[in-house]
């Protein structure tokens, strides 16, 4: 019998323009909504910390005289939604730091089995794994020890700012008859029992032409000024499907570097955003002689109406910039697999600040759009380890610190071969799929380093002499400079 499919959705948030009596009604009901929450976590905190495992249908009445029992389920589910994703996140930090660990097999299989179980906490229930073996009460204890590392890098998922996530049971949202200004309306119950309030919404094109079913949820979200959006999900599973059937592909992988005066360079020779820089500069010395005039006055930027206004343009930029980059190359090349460095989205030369804002948002949206190319289209994605890939040569595979002469010019002082420094870098990125475990994006620099080495000896391991070979002075070089007897006689 076939697996049933998981449902995909997206979310599209909907401005709410409304005067200042509806707006009062609705932050009285976030605010309870959100006192509730923060009662409601630690209720499943608890239980998770005595069973190992959170309750959806804990029958408790917390919270119900302050929201009444529907909106008190709607909560005790949505809480429950946050910190199961919190706990899977956790889980794949767990299961990366096992790997990275250097205990015997038989230890990190019995790990392995205490984190798909989230066991971590329950040490009085014992844990047999499906040959019998009885997972012994030290590793019980380390694996305790190792969780509570993980969980002291993060911290809790912030219930007290929760927006709410209402059902056809308090909400129901249909288009507008009698209006000129609005297309749709959503009506929603508020504390005031049988008295429902009327929100106006403000569609564009990007909701209206979306395909798929509307789901009967919907998400009221509060921005950082205090007004009010609807978010509303539609149901794109068929409509995903269908794409995923459609859709052919032309080329194996497509190899992907994130560079600095390039948005994206490709080992096929692809250069997309090639303005990105001077438009990250604009945004860099706006934003940046803004916050510096706010500082000098006392006033923090994040609390400033201008600064938070100059953020969201450039976050818009960076957004619509990562998609339509990704877009044009999937059109183009049509791969069936993106091979992409581990992102760390700085760009030397920017102001830290920017930065900062850069490695939030630039990271996050380029894995938010990877993962709807992968749901969209089928486009598979595997990470590998980016060291060293603007000082290898994807010719010959000699890696020297001096083969990259200036930011976009790459000559390799070993064989002379010479390329754009970021196409460059992109083909050294697909030749890491097949290095195994040593190109994947957990592996280390110094194991890459030899592994790079390794080859190049492999390949000419017969020195050319003292003048013509940068090797003997290079000190990536050093172990096997040291191993040649005497380097006199070769000149």
């Amino acid at each position: 019998m076939p697996s049933k499919l998981r449902k995909l959705y997206r979310c599209d948030v909907l401005p709410s323009p409304m005067n200042h009596r509806k707006h009062a009604r609705v932050l009285a009901l976030l605010q309870a909504w959100r006192r509730v929450a923060v009662l409601r976590g630690r209720e499943q905190r608890q239980i998770f910390y005595q069973r190992g495992t959170l309750d959806a249908r804990l029958k408790t009445r917390t919270g119900y005289d302050q929201v009444g029992g529907a909106f008190g389920q709607m909560v005790r589910h949505q809480v429950v939604g946050v910190l199961d994703s919190f706990l899977s996140n956790r889980q794949n930090e767990f299961r990366d730091l096992v790997n990275r660990s250097s205990l015997e097999s038989s230890v990190k299989h019995q790990l392995h089995f205490i984190n798909r179980w989230r066991a971590w906490q329950t040490l009085s229930v014992p844990l047999t794994m499906r040959d019998g073996v009885v997972i012994p009460d030290e590793v019980r204890r380390l694996a305790r020890i190792m969780f509570r590392a993980v969980m002291k890098r993060h911290r809790q998922p912030a219930l007290h700012r929760l927006n709410m996530v209402v059902d056809q049971r308090a909400v129901s949202v249909s288009p507008a008859h009698t209006s000129s200004h609005f297309r749709m309306w959503a009506r929603l119950s508020t504390l005031d029992k049988g008295k429902r309030v009327n929100l106006p919404l403000q569609t564009y094109p990007r909701f209206t032409t979306r395909a798929g079913a509307r789901a009967l949820t919907v998400q009221v979200n509060q921005r950082s000024d205090g007004s009010f959006g609807v978010g509303m999900f539609t149901d794109v599973t068929d409509v995903f499907a269908a794409s995923r059937a459609a859709y052919q592909p032309r080329c194996e992988a497509l190899a992907l570097d994130l560079g600095l005066n390039t948005l994206f360079a490709t080992d096929q020779g692809d250069l997309i955003g090639r303005q990105w820089r001077s438009k990250l500069e604009y945004y860099d010395r706006r934003i940046t002689k803004l916050a510096a005039y706010l500082q000098k006055r006392g006033l923090k930027p994040n609390r400033h109406a201008r600064y938070r206004k100059y953020v969201a343009a450039m976050r818009g930029w960076l957004e619509s910039e990562v998609g339509r980059c990704l877009n044009r190359l999937v059109a183009v090349r049509a791969p069936a697999e993106l091979v992409i460095e581990r992102l760390d989205f700085r760009a030397p030369g920017l102001s830290r600040r920017l930065n900062r804002l850069l490695s939030n948002m630039g990271r996050g949206f380029i894995e938010a759009k990877l993962k709807d190319l992968e749901e969209r289209f089928g486009i598979t994605c595997r990470k590998v380890i980016a060291a060293y890939s603007s000082q290898a040569d994807s010719a010959c595979g000699y890696v020297d610190k001096k083969n990259r002469t200036k930011q976009a010019k790459f000559k390799c002082l070993w064989c002379g071969h010479f390329q754009h420094a970021d196409v460059n870098a992109a083909r050294n990125l697909i030749q890491r799929r097949s290095l195994g475990d040593t190109g994947t994006s957990r592996a280390s620099r110094d194991a890459l380093l030899d592994a790079l080495v390794s080859q190049h000896v492999a390949r000419y391991n017969r020195p050319r002499g003292r003048s013509a070979d940068p090797r003997l002075s290079n000190p990536y070089f050093r172990s096997w400079t040291a191993s040649v007897r005497s380097i006199e006689a070769y000149v």
